[in-house]
């Protein structure tokens, strides 16, 4: 589990907005989204912003987890191992 950073902003769409913690180790996209208690949030679908601020845009697995999320609540990521010969 590698951190990813602080909530910023919840979209109307209920897309989660994070403040990348640390520039130089961006999470892949689809990259699994966890709590602090390890439960899975969403998966990373973009990556945006100025490269010396990005921002990753998180799509929650549920539509309620939104709800219990709290500006600058601490994220963490991690990458799905992939099979041999698939791409990701």
């Amino acid at each position: 589990m590698r951190p990813l950073g602080s909530v910023l902003h919840i979209t109307r769409s209920k897309y989660i907005i994070v403040k990348i913690h640390d520039k130089k180790n961006l999470p892949l996209l689809g990259s699994e989204v966890l709590d602090a208690n390890n439960e899975i949030v969403g998966k990373v679908i973009d990556i945006i912003g100025p490269v010396d601020r990005p921002f990753a845009v998180v799509k929650a697995v549920k539509p309620g987890i939104v709800s219990l999320l709290k500006s600058s609540t601490f994220l963490f990521y991690r990458t799905k191992r992939m099979g041999k010969g698939k791409r990701q």
